[in-house]
């Protein structure tokens, strides 16, 4: 009984987790590695679904069903956190006197791209940077760091093509 519990249990966890992972390939257009994450999600799935079904009267069963669904959620946004797959777009708004931060920025090989713009306090510029999305904290941070009145926004790219970042 203990290892049906702990089966259903940890099942739970990992169809949940590749569940994650392939919503998120999923979004990223990458449709033959999320089909085939996919495959075997529903497998571990169904197979879990099957030990409980079958005993609808025993609320230990569901409970494990359920736990491992909640934690399935937990592991598998840390497993995507850890991933970092894909990359990651960095808006940033800064004071035109702050302009010598395009050059430091360049100078440590990103590509940023920038334009005037005026904002409620005066004259602004506006900074595209795209970068891997592991690094984009780090680059957000030292930003930060150097302009702390800088607006940041980060966003997810779906699909970009051209420009100084090659993907791979």
């Amino acid at each position: 009984m203990i290892l049906q519990l702990l089966f259903i249990f940890f099942a739970r966890v990992i169809d949940v987790s590749l569940g994650t992972i392939r919503m998120i390939l999923v979004i990223r257009g990458e449709k033959v590695p999320a089909a085939i994450i996919g495959f075997f999600e529903i497998m571990v799935y169904t197979v879990a679904l099957g030990m409980v079904v079958s005993a609808l009267s025993d609320p230990v069963k569901l409970l494990a069903f359920c736990s491992g669904f909640a934690f399935g959620v937990l592991v598998g946004s840390v497993i995507e956190e850890k991933l970092a797959l894909g990359y990651r777009g960095i808006q940033v708004t800064i004071d035109r006197e702050q302009a010598d931060l395009i050059k430091e920025l360049r100078e440590e090989g990103l590509a940023v791209t920038c334009w005037e713009a005026s904002g409620k306090m005066g004259p602004k510029l506006v900074l595209s940077i795209i970068v891997k999305r592991n690094m984009a904290g780090v680059v957000a941070d030292k930003i930060a760091d150097r302009a702390p009145d800088a607006f940041i926004v980060l966003m997810e790219p779906k699909h970009f093509q051209g420009g100084y970042i090659k993907k791979k």
